[in-house]
């Protein structure tokens, strides 16, 4: 067993995240179809701007930009099947979403310009948190 008391804050932060994503393995999981809001840009587009988009299993609050949120990175161009009820970021140029893939209507959770995106990365660490 583990001795909590004796571990510092970065250990036990590690800890909860290899905890969580353990839980989430061992939950069977129903799929539903993603695809970016640029899979079908023109190549200009994709090409002028940024584009990425990443299967949410994390969030480390102490950083400000996308290397907050670990998971799996998702092709711009592709569709994916995710498990429903996964968060989901995607970035176009300068702008980030986030998605609950409920595999209804996946609303969005929030947004935010990407050179100023702490409030999103609380919001997504909470939900994740109490998930």
């Amino acid at each position: 067993m583990f001795d909590l008391k004796n571990m510092s804050i970065e250990e036990l932060e590690a800890l909860k995240r290899q905890i969580v994503e353990e839980l989430g393995s061992r939950r069977p999981k129903e799929l539903v179809l993603y695809t970016h809001g640029c899979k079908n840009s023109a190549n200009h587009h994709l090409g002028k701007y940024k584009h990425w988009a990443k299967v949410v299993t994390s969030v480390d609050a102490t950083k400000t930009n996308g290397y907050a949120f670990g998971g799996e990175f998702l092709h711009v161009r592709a569709e994916h099947k995710v498990p429903v009820g996964s968060i989901v970021v995607e970035v176009c140029d300068s702008t980030i979403e986030a998605y609950l893939m409920d595999g209804k209507e996946n609303p969005l959770i929030g947004k935010a310009s990407t050179r100023s995106m702490s409030g999103l990365i609380e919001k997504l660490a909470g939900m994740l948190e109490s998930a």
